[in-house]
């Protein structure tokens, strides 16, 4: 795995092109429609956000998850829209979570066994 500061993705919601990225090292989430920024924040060490986007004539609730698994989701009354904004973040917090439990295991399993 190679370190990348930017994790960037593209969608399409409402016939508009959506594109959604974060850096790692400021924690700065945006969200442009267009060339339009619709929603930008830093998130520092909070690790639950929930805001409204305008998305066209639309607003969507905007909900992101950060504190062991990334989890960001776009829903609108109630109906997920886009499930996850930023698919290959979410997939290497997990795989980054699953090798650390992994770690403890089998540092765990050296203390019980060892003669």
């Amino acid at each position: 795995m190679s370190f990348e500061r930017f994790h960037k993705h593209r969608h399409i919601v409402a016939g508009n092109k959506v594109g959604v990225s974060y850096d790692r090292f400021t924690t700065k989430f945006e969200v442009k429609v267009g060339d339009t920024v619709a929603y930008s924040k830093y998130f520092w060490f909070w690790p639950r956000h929930d805001a409204t986007v305008q998305i066209g004539d639309s607003s969507y609730a905007l909900s992101v998850y950060w504190f062991l698994i990334w989890g960001a989701s776009l829903k609108k009354d109630d109906s997920v829209v886009v499930k996850e904004l930023l698919p290959k973040r979410r997939r290497r917090s997990i795989s980054i979570l699953g090798y650390g439990v992994f770690i403890v295991f089998v540092r765990a399993a050296f203390v019980v066994f060892a003669p």
